[in-house]
């Protein structure tokens, strides 16, 4: 038959060795996430409040002990992945047992494992035997990944004067839209070619916001041009746009009014992964073209300079300008898996003979989490208990929630939830639960309770269960001795009782349901009548004989 429950009791002594169980509760969740892009961080914040604190639970023979209890040491260690034991770095302090992280410390582990150890030691006051014990508990790191990064202006591009010199618009206000960096400054391309900072002054007295603010009469422009762009946080996300001045030609002074044709967006960039390879998309552009004034539809010719994975239309003309649309191919890496860049040459017949430039360039700033491609935005899930995981005397109720996370933003909706329990070899639905968090209560367990959370998001499933302890199912057995513990020399008589408990109400009095078998150990731990069964019985006689010094009485009960 299985043994299932021991007692012990030792004469002279006082009392039995104590057997020590110990978890570690945690008030965040186990897992953390980190998002690299603007405006992202850590989820949760360890140091933000409330920090991170871990605080071991500690039973001794099924009682719990409470921190700052007599004769109860707890010291705590790290753990970086698979290393070795450390010390506790800064930002982890231990007080009255209980460990407290202000520091995000996960970010400076390469394998994104921490481990923090638990060292419990408790000295019996009745003993003065130490027992030892260590629990651990670890957290990770999940790292999303960099949403695409872009810049691109928008605005009039012309200036208009007429014969008699008054200009239309007084003022073109730029916009550059940023997704996911933020806009550094803009600057013009002077007369020798070289990148400037755009003048401040009461009509820009900052030229690091999202608007610009350009007028004729300011120094920028060469000639009847002026070539601007804008700086983002990414060096190597930039937009470059240009803007003219047109005039009509004065009757019998100047001639004809002067043609001239320019590109709606000079300069296009593509994000692509870490591997070099960018989404499928397409952008557009248009070749505008002006006589004096007078808008008109340009004459425009093959274009070349495309590279692999990059395909060129040209549109129908609407509004008199004519559409360039440039397609890329689904993970196509432009040329090659690292940074690219190049130029498409357009050239126009119409109204005046030129040719105009596209510059394109490939930024490889992580997987176009944007729209959610390339597996931009991980979905995390775990299950944790923020009350703990043991029910202590079968009494009242735990949590259970579900903690779930796509890239760095909790899931609050879109998701189904299924819950159910491991009983009889098998998984059984738990009826009516589908929410976020399932409370449990005491009597739904014996001894240990496995459940499982299945949650359904966006066309997946995703699973992770947890296990509840309850302390106070297990039989135990209490050894009552009716001499008291001690004997003086070698005298004295006392009756061993065996009483069994189980979920704390006495059970099988009579002693008739169950075997009980006594051993003996000296005071060394070893076993005495050759590890033979000493008497059996629920309940036996001893008198000095049967002590030296110090023995142990163990009663096995199947």
């Amino acid at each position: 038959m299985a043994i299932i429950a021991t007692g012990q009791i030792s004469i002279v002594d006082l009392s039995d060795g104590k057997s020590l169980s110990c978890y570690i509760t945690s008030n965040l969740p186990k897992v953390q996430v980190s998002d690299p892009n603007p405006g992202g961080g850590l989820n949760p914040d360890w140091t933000a409040s409330p920090s991170l604190v871990l605080t071991p639970v500690v039973f001794a023979n099924q009682t719990a002990l409470p921190l700052g209890s007599a004769g109860l040491s707890v010291t705590w260690k790290r753990k970086e992945g698979a290393g070795t034991e450390a010390v506790l770095a800064s930002g982890e302090t231990a007080s009255g047992g209980v460990l407290t992280i202000v520091q995000n410390k996960l970010v400076g582990v390469p394998s994104g494992l921490l481990t923090y150890l638990c060292y419990v030691t408790y000295t019996d006051p009745e003993t003065n035997i130490p027992v030892n014990i260590v629990s651990d508990i670890t957290f990770s790191l999940i790292q999303t990944a960099l949403h695409a990064q872009s810049v691109w202006i928008s605005g009039e591009q012309l200036f208009k004067y007429n014969a008699e010199g008054a200009v239309s618009p007084a003022q073109i206000a730029l916009t550059a839209h940023a997704a996911n960096v933020s806009i550094a400054r803009w600057q013009y391309r002077n007369a020798s070619g070289e990148w400037t900072d755009y003048p401040t002054t009461s009509d820009n007295t900052a030229i690091n916001g999202a608007t610009l603010n350009v007028k004729p009469t300011h120094s920028v422009f060469v000639g009847d041009g002026a070539t601007l762009r804008v700086l983002t946080s990414n060096a190597d996300v930039t937009d470059v746009f240009s803007i003219y001045k047109v005039r009509d030609g004065q009757d019998g002074t100047l001639g004809a009014s002067a043609p001239m044709a320019f590109l709606s967006n000079e300069n296009l960039s593509f994000a692509a992964n870490a591997n070099g390879q960018v989404a499928a998309t397409t952008r557009v552009c248009n070749v505008v073209a002006y006589q004096g004034t007078s808008k008109v539809t340009p004459a425009v010719g093959e274009i070349t300079g495309a590279p692999a994975g990059m395909s060129i239309s040209k549109g129908a003309a609407a509004d008199n300008e004519i559409p360039i649309t440039l397609s890329i191919s689904a993970n196509a890496t432009l040329g090659g898996a690292g940074p690219q860049q190049g130029e498409l040459l357009v050239p126009i017949t119409s109204p005046v003979n030129t040719t105009l430039k596209i510059a394109w360039s490939k930024i490889n700033t992580g997987a176009t989490g944007q729209t959610g491609a390339a597996g931009a935005d991980a979905i995390v899930f775990s299950l944790f208990a923020p009350d703990g995981t043991v029910f202590v005397n079968g009494e009242g109720s735990l949590v259970i929630e579900a903690a779930a996370y796509k890239g760095a933003v909790e899931i609050s909706s879109g998701a189904t939830y299924a819950w159910a329990q491991y009983a009889s070899g098998e998984w059984q639905a738990l009826s009516g639960q589908t929410g976020s968090s399932l409370t449990v209560a005491g009597s739904m367990i014996s001894g240990v309770g496995t459940f499982r959370c299945s949650m359904a998001y966006g066309g997946k499933t995703y699973t992770d269960t947890l296990t509840l302890t309850d302390k106070s199912d297990n039989y135990q057995a209490n050894i009552e001795s009716s001499g008291g513990d001690v004997f003086k020399n070698a005298v004295g008589t006392s009756t061993l009782l065996c009483r069994l408990f189980q979920n704390g109400q006495e059970v099988d009095a009579a002693g008739e349901e169950h075997t009980y078998t006594w051993y003996r150990r000296d005071k060394n731990g070893d076993a005495l009548d050759e590890g033979a069964a000493f008497a059996t019985g629920k309940s036996i006689q001893i008198d000095g004989d049967d002590v030296d010094g110090k023995t142990t009485f163990i009663c096995e009960v199947s």
